[in-house]
């Protein structure tokens, strides 16, 4: 069978101070359909002007059997309240460009999707979709389409023992713009973090031979800077151990960045994280605010970030965070307690996001639709006509916070507000050559 994916990032190679994003999701699918004898090829719309889609579209699909589109960008979490982050809208024109061109069936996934699956899947108007890892439960699907009814939405766990060939993806086209190669080694996260899409998924580890047999062709592919595409690198530790190890052990000569949560981390981890060729690792830390950290359902304190911080100066290991504002319980003081612990631990960059973005399937979002919490004031984005927060709704706790972040950024650079002088997230290798 011909099966057609089409890659829709929606912010991609033109997006200001951001590099493109490779879709390894695809490549890691068509490894999984090579076996079952597909003939599978890709259309990268991260590289087209949006001009010339419909053309590109309509050309690349006629000659496929199924079309399957990845979704990555469901609406970023929170940028910038003014601005309009909300791109299934954008993904339901790309169905029907597809569909006036194709009687294929059409089959949405990743990770955008997933956020919401059903809800996506009817609004866009395909045929079916695949959510969570679309490696099994997309070659489920292809194997009797027919014993699937519309509107079907598939799962089923990733393939863990698979050697993921990395054939499908133009590599030099995104690394020459500033792009990283990625990899996956495990999905899922047992953390409990309200607001997290990842909270409570099911924890699914690969075998550390068909990772390092992947490394070796990414590294074969001219890839020298790797991004450990994970929800936490470390919320498995020995499994994080273990992929430092392999670095070592296999004398790798990548420099690699990563998502952290600031416990479990120790010692050993922070140096192993250095001698592998860790750089400017980003951790999760939140606040700096106990209340307000138990109010996120984070399992981690203050002292948990004081103590990772002393690991990574004690080992000259520059690092990033994230911050989230304005949750359940963050004050004007709180906030001003979560500035002071980063003018005292000293990232490279703090990245800031300012509000709290509902999801009907975290607990912070059922909590909302049970009325369980104190909106008054407090709702901003699409609040009116959206009872199943399927459009942008976010929670800021008070406003003046706003206010007040902006001015620490205009005060010191190492601060940075998401959606605010132009900042759009952090550049992991540009924080890197500044730190």
């Amino acid at each position: 069978m011909r099966v057609g994916l089409i890659n829709f990032n929606r912010k991609g190679v033109r997006e200001p101070g951001l590099p493109p994003v490779p879709p390894i999701g695809l490549e890691y699918l068509v490894d999984d359909l090579d076996e079952d004898y597909h003939e599978t090829s890709l259309l990268d719309l991260c590289f087209i002007d949006l001009v010339d889609r419909t053309d590109a579209i309509s050309e690349f699909v006629e000659r496929q059997d199924v079309v399957g589109i990845t979704f990555r960008n469901y609406g970023v979490d929170s940028l910038w309240l003014l601005d309009d982050q909300f791109f299934v809208p954008e993904l339901r024109e790309v169905v029907s460009i597809v569909r006036r061109a194709t009687r294929a069936p059409i089959v949405l996934g990743g990770q955008g999707f997933s956020v919401d699956p059903e809800r996506v899947l009817a609004y866009a108007g395909a045929d079916f979709g695949v959510a969570g890892p679309g490696e099994t439960a997309f070659r489920s699907l292809l194997k009797d389409l027919r014993r699937h009814a519309p509107g079907s939405v598939l799962r089923g766990p990733g393939n863990l023992d698979i050697v993921h060939k990395r054939r499908l993806i133009d590599y030099p086209a995104y690394l020459s713009r500033g792009g990283s190669a990625a990899i996956a080694t495990k999905t899922g996260c047992p953390f409990s973090c309200n607001y997290c899409l990842e909270q409570r998924r099911p924890l699914q580890r690969r075998n550390m031979r068909s990772v390092a047999e992947e490394l070796r062709i990414l590294s074969s592919r001219g890839a020298g800077f790797l991004f450990v595409a994970e929800p936490e690198f470390n919320n498995h530790l020995r499994h994080a151990l273990d992929f430092c190890n392999l670095l070592l052990e296999e004398n790798f000569f990548f420099e690699w960045t990563t998502y952290l949560y600031p416990a479990p981390i120790t010692e050993e981890l922070v140096r192993k994280l250095k001698a592998s060729g860790c750089v400017n690792p980003c951790v999760s830390v939140g606040a700096g605010n106990d209340g307000v950290l138990r109010a996120l359902d984070n399992r981690f304190t203050v002292a948990h970030v004081r103590q990772m911080a002393e690991w990574f100066h004690k080992y000259s290991l520059p690092f990033t965070v994230d911050l989230l504002f304005g949750g359940p319980g963050d004050t004007l003081a709180t906030a001003r307690e979560t500035i002071g612990l980063m003018e005292e631990i000293q990232p490279v960059v703090a990245g800031m996001n300012l509000g709290v973005r509902l999801y009907r399937n975290t607990a912070l979002g059922r909590r909302f639709l049970a009325g369980g919490l104190d909106t008054a004031g407090k709702l901003y984005g699409s609040v009116e006509d959206n009872a199943d927060l399927f459009e942008p709704i976010f929670y800021i706790s008070d406003m003046r916070i706003r206010d007040f972040l902006m001015d620490v950024c205009d005060g010191n650079p190492a601060f940075q507000l998401l959606g605010y002088s132009g900042f759009a997230g952090v550049n992991y290798k540009a924080a890197l050559q500044e730190a």
